[in-house]
């Protein structure tokens, strides 16, 4: 029994963290060149994205060539590449343990439930239960400029 304490305990904390995470981003955003928001997000103009499949995605991660840092690192060129590959910034262990590259194969099960492709994943996304849904964003991802 206290063992699944421990365990509510550690999913209030990662909750509050993200929504502080989450929070931030919206109410406090960062000025600099080319940082872009939509919405109730604070940004210049609309994300690269924001109007198709990847308006989800691009809350958090920049899609475009050279576009503006973001809480979660940039998804341009993503399909084919090397498993956290910006070495910046703070993969999970799980995804950094990884290995290999981001087949079309792969993303898709990562977005289908991203805590069973990689247990222990800091990705916060539940997953993408719609096959079509999922099959739009690697399309997108793989044709973003």
């Amino acid at each position: 029994m206290q063992r699944v304490g421990s365990y509510l305990a550690a999913a209030v904390v990662i909750m509050a963290v993200v929504t502080g995470i989450s929070w931030a981003v919206r109410m406090h955003p960062v000025e600099a060149p080319g940082l872009q928001t939509a919405g109730p997000y604070k940004f210049k103009a609309m994300p690269v994205g924001a109007e198709g499949p990847l308006k989800e995605c691009v809350v958090c991660h920049s899609v475009e060539t050279g576009g503006p840092l973001r809480v979660g690192p940039p998804l341009h060129g993503i399909v084919g590449a090397r498993k956290a590959r910006a070495d910046w910034y703070g993969y999970s262990l799980a995804l950094r343990k990884a290995g290999g590259n981001w087949t079309e194969a792969d993303l898709d099960k990562f977005l289908t439930s991203p805590s069973k492709f990689l247990p222990g994943t800091s990705k916060t996304i539940i997953g993408i239960s719609d096959a079509k849904e999922r099959a739009d964003i690697i399309a997108a991802l793989k044709n973003a400029p």
